[in-house]
């Protein structure tokens, strides 16, 4: 019935499988690389980098919103024109919004739960984000003074001031004693405050459960 004790492998690792394959479930497990955490700063930081051109829409319409906030001081807009002026601020900040959210987006996969291979990366991507929506928010007053209800003194230094300030606020949520009246400026402030919840929902879900 049974073989004799020359039939049968020395070692118990030489009886043959009757699996199809190396594991329990037939398949071999892919397990990603570990990296060290050297490592993952490099990486992170070539990410940022190279992602970096989705700030691209942020900092030139920072630039663009300056320069006409400059060069059309005190010129008085058709009605038609404003309009148009309006609706494209606001179409141009969802553009804007759409490329800071996508960029810190790219840097948090990354990052993998470490927050400190992160953090000039996603500063930046704020700065940014406050410093554009300043300058189409002092824009916007410039081409309609309704769009806010703080009566702001004609002065270039303190416009900038004021709203560089609202912006803070705005993306604080701690409020200030500028309010947005007009349809575009509550839109422009709703995108703004649409990227801080997006921004802190995703800081969330990496790096509480990475």
């Amino acid at each position: 019935m049974y073989g004799s004790l020359g039939e049968y492998p020395l070692y118990p690792d030489s009886y043959p499988s009757s699996y199809p394959g190396p594991s329990f479930l037939g398949h071999i497990k892919r397990v990603a690389p570990i990296l060290s955490q050297e490592a993952e700063r490099i990486n992170a930081k070539i990410t940022a980098a190279s992602n970096v051109w989705l700030l691209a829409p942020a900092m030139v319409g920072t630039a663009a919103y300056s320069l006409f906030t400059t060069l059309f001081r005190g010129l008085e807009g058709e009605n038609g024109k404003v309009l148009k002026g309006k609706i494209g601020s606001v179409i141009y900040s969802a553009v804007v919004t759409a490329g800071l959210s996508s960029y810190v987006y790219s840097v948090l996969v990354v990052a993998d739960g470490h927050l400190m291979d992160i953090y000039w990366p996603i500063a930046g991507a704020i700065a940014v984000q406050i410093l554009y929506f300043a300058s189409v928010y002092t824009w916007l007053y410039r081409l309609d003074k309704s769009s806010f209800t703080d009566n702001i003194e004609d002065n270039p230094i303190e416009e900038i001031i004021t709203f560089l300030y609202f912006s803070i606020t705005t993306f604080a949520t701690t409020g200030s004693s500028v309010f947005p009246e007009s349809i575009t400026a509550k839109g422009l402030v709703a995108l703004q405050v649409l990227f801080l919840i997006y921004s802190f929902t995703m800081g969330l879900v990496f790096f509480i459960n990475p």
